[in-house]
């Protein structure tokens, strides 16, 4: 996937060209990653609501007492204890030895703007492979220039790093991103139009480099794979609110599709699929979702899904299929090999013929969402209609 010259030479051109706008004060959420690095996010207010904004994402964090606001659908808070200083406390991550994960923030004015404008596709490689670029990019990075800010995502094979925003001076880059359960920071050097001494932050809690090089954005696909399986193994095996074993049929009526969402209530490309399930629209769709939670608690984990569903307005039965682990997925469904991805998505004909998608492309990838949007309405439309295609 190495790029051709012609594209290297867009890149620099766009480093190149003139600054965007000019300065612009803007409220920020400043999260304290290490004792020299920020991750800086836009803040705003209204109606007594924060919103944050991840370049084409605006997330409404509901006041919920003085000082103290909810993070939606990943149930995390923001705690300020002055105008100035606060906590953000992610509460769907397990509780280490000094107690719930949190990070440190501040909330401030800057200036952005001023930068130089960018755009391109460039694979990506994290780890020890930064440096020499060696085997396959199993990551691409698309960037561009909006007014005067930098919005991009990162993308992999089974799904994105979502909205990611920041600022480009010509030699530095600098993304961001927070969503209530990712808090990510990416900066890195343009040299000679491939990226260069690239830091990854997930949090305060993981670091890792990365370097990029020019290439071709993959094409857009969405993976899905067709099994065939007897009707008696269409089943899912789960777990009650009580705590009890149960087993449910996945044999949808005749003339019908039963989509089956293999999700977790933590998983930020969780969120961006089931909205995109509430969206699609028949009378000969079944749909039904099994969660793999993070509590190990059948009371605690069902008290996780229904803030979610509350929260997304999910109008179709949540089920607790286990643990969060791919492997513990899989064995819930007689009829699976593996569970590649959170998410996984299930198009189960009345026939027996299973349409299997791994992984999800949110909105934040522009035409490879797209992609997905099709892929989903057409395996989603009965086997009589499938085979007319």
């Amino acid at each position: 996937m190495r790029a051709a010259v012609t594209i290297l030479g867009i890149v620099l051109l766009s480093a190149c060209s003139n600054p965007s706008s000019k300065p612009v004060e803007r409220e920020v959420l400043s999260f304290v990653l290490n004792d020299s690095t920020r991750a800086r996010v836009q803040l705003g207010a209204h109606d007594g609501e924060w919103i944050v904004r991840n370049g084409g994402e605006a997330i409404r964090l509901e006041r919920i007492s003085d000082g103290l606001y909810h993070v939606p659908v990943f149930n995390g808070s923001i705690k300020m204890i002055n105008d100035t200083q606060g906590t953000w406390t992610d509460s769907l991550r397990p509780q280490g030895a000094n107690g719930p994960y949190q990070v440190d923030v501040e909330r401030l004015y800057e200036s952005i703007g001023t930068g130089k404008t960018i755009a391109g596709t460039w694979d990506v490689w994290f780890g020890e492979n930064s440096l020499l670029h060696e085997g396959e990019a199993r990551s691409q990075l698309d960037l561009q220039t909006v007014g005067n800010e930098i919005h991009g995502t990162m993308r992999t094979p089974t799904g994105d790093y979502r909205y990611l925003n920041g600022s480009f001076d010509g030699a530095q880059l600098v993304l961001q991103t927070f969503d209530g359960a990712h808090l990510f920071r990416f900066d890195a050097i343009l040299e000679n139009g491939g990226w260069t001494q690239g830091n990854f932050y997930s949090g305060n809690h993981y670091h890792v480099n990365w370097s990029g090089l020019p290439a071709q954005p993959w094409a857009n696909s969405a993976s899905v794979e067709r099994i065939e399986t007897p009707l008696d193994s269409l089943i899912v095996r789960c777990i009650d609110r009580a705590g009890n074993p149960i087993t449910l049929s996945l044999l949808p009526e005749a003339g019908h599709v039963k989509i089956v969402d293999i999700l977790g209530t933590w998983c930020p490309n969780c969120m961006d699929e089931v909205r995109l399930l509430s969206s699609l629209d028949g009378e000969h769709l079944e749909r039904l979702s099994v969660a793999f939670e993070r509590p190990n608690e059948a009371e605690a984990a069902y008290q996780r899904i229904d803030d979610f569903t509350r929260e997304m307005d999910v109008n179709w039965d949540v089920i607790l299929g286990g643990a969060a682990n791919k492997q513990v997925a899989a064995t819930a469904f007689p009829f699976l090999e593996e569970v590649i991805s959170f998410p996984t998505t299930l198009f189960i004909q009345h026939d027996g013929t299973v349409h299997i998608h791994s992984g999800f492309n949110g909105p934040a990838t522009g035409d490879h969402h797209q992609t997905e949007i099709a892929t989903f309405n057409r395996y989603s439309s009965p086997v009589t209609s499938l085979e007319n295609r």
